[in-house]
């Protein structure tokens, strides 16, 4: 009688240690599809991310995006141009746009605005009912876009006043 107590315990341990063995070997195995599948899911959300379109989905924040360094302007040669008001009305609703951003509004006759390389300079009438004449008065000798004496009329609208190249010293 004790060979078949003593045999009863030694395979209830055989079957405990085969049991533990198993559970362990399951636990290894789940930690390791987990792995799997999450490096697998960094991988395609990376790589959605090259796509622009995707982005715009999967982020939401962007202000990082599109705004330069306000130490870059350094590299740039800067030039003056003057632009003049033909009609002597000043009207504040007439603005001066560079690269799209509000510059300078006509509260004077003459307004004088540094531009850099590549600048786009434009007149804004959108918001104002009576019509302008603006006129390109002078520039700085290192500016060598021939604009000067040419004349833009603006009414409910935005025009195209200049592309500014300057000389590289």
């Amino acid at each position: 009688m004790k060979l078949v107590i003593l045999r009863a315990k030694s395979n209830s341990k055989a079957g405990d240690k085969k049991r533990y063995n198993n559970e362990r070997m399951n636990f290894e195995r789940i930690l390791f599809i987990l792995f799997i599948i999450s490096f697998s899911l960094l991988v395609i959300v990376q790589a959605a991310l090259t796509n622009p379109t995707v982005r715009t989905f999967l982020t939401s924040d962007n202000e990082f995006q599109g705004t330069p360094m306000g130490v870059e302007e350094y590299f740039y040669d800067e030039g003056t141009i003057s632009l003049r008001l033909v009609n002597a009305v000043y009207d504040e609703n007439l603005k001066i746009l560079v690269n799209g951003e509000i510059a300078a509004v006509f509260a004077q006759n003459v307004i004088n605005l540094e531009v850099k390389d590549g600048d786009i300079v434009e007149i804004d009438g959108s918001s104002t009912q009576a019509e302008g004449e603006v006129e390109v008065v002078s520039k700085s000798d290192n500016i060598v876009s021939e604009c000067v004496g040419k004349k833009v009329v603006v009414k409910s609208n935005i025009k195209k006043v200049a592309d500014i190249k300057v000389k590289q010293e």
